[in-house]
C-alpha cells in the first residue's frame, strides 16, 4: 500500500465513525430527547467543521491537481469538486437548522429538515469517501515514488 493510500485509508478510518454518527443523531429526532439531539448535532458540527472540512481542503489542494494531471487535465475531478460544494452546502444548512432550534423544542418541520440534512450528508459522504479510496489507488499507480511521498505529506499536513 502506498503512502497516499495509507494516509487516505487512515483518515477515512477516523472519519467513518463520525459519518455513521450522523445517522444515530438523525434517529434522535422526534424521540423527545432534545438535549441528546442537541449534543449529537453539536458533535456532528464539530466533526464536519474541524475534521471533515480540513480533509476536503487538503484533497482539493494536494490530491485533486495531481489526479487531474495524471488523467491529462480532462476535468476529471470536477464531480468530486461538485460533491465537496454540495457537502459544504449541506453543512451550512445543518448549521442554520441548529440555530433555528436554539434551546426550544424541535418542531416537526425542523425535524424533517434536520433528518434530510443528516441523511443526505451521511449518504453522500459514504459514497464520496469510497470514491476517494479509488482515486488514491490511481495516484499510487501514476506517480513517481518521490511525487507520491510529497503528495502523502501534503495530505497528512492538511488533514490534521
Amino acid at each position: 500500500m502506498s503512502a497516499t493510500q495509507t494516509i487516505t485509508h487512515e483518515h477515512h478510518a477516523r472519519l467513518q465513525p463520525h459519518v455513521d454518527g450522523l445517522v444515530a443523531t438523525a434517529a434522535l429526532i422526534g424521540e423527545r430527547r432534545d438535549d441528546e439531539l442537541r449534543r449529537g448535532l453539536a458533535e456532528a458540527s464539530e466533526f464536519l467543521t474541524a475534521m471533515l472540512m480540513p480533509h476536503m481542503e487538503a484533497a482539493e489542494r494536494a490530491l485533486f491537481p495531481e489526479l487531474e494531471r495524471l488523467m491529462q487535465n480532462r476535468h476529471s475531478m470536477t464531480p468530486m469538486r461538485r460533491e465537496h460544494d454540495e457537502i459544504r452546502r449541506l453543512i451550512a444548512d445543518l448549521d442554520r437548522q441548529r440555530q433555528v432550534i436554539g434551546d426550544g423544542p424541535v418542531s416537526l418541520t425542523t425535524g424533517v429538515m434536520l433528518r434530510r440534512s443528516l441523511y443526505s450528508l451521511h449518504s453522500m459522504l459514504k459514497v464520496h469517501l469510497a470514491e476517494e479510496e479509488l482515486y488514491a489507488d490511481i495516484a499510487e499507480h501514476g506517480l513517481s515514488p518521490e511525487a507520491e511521498a510529497t503528495l502523502a505529506a501534503a495530505m497528512e499536513a492538511g488533514s490534521r
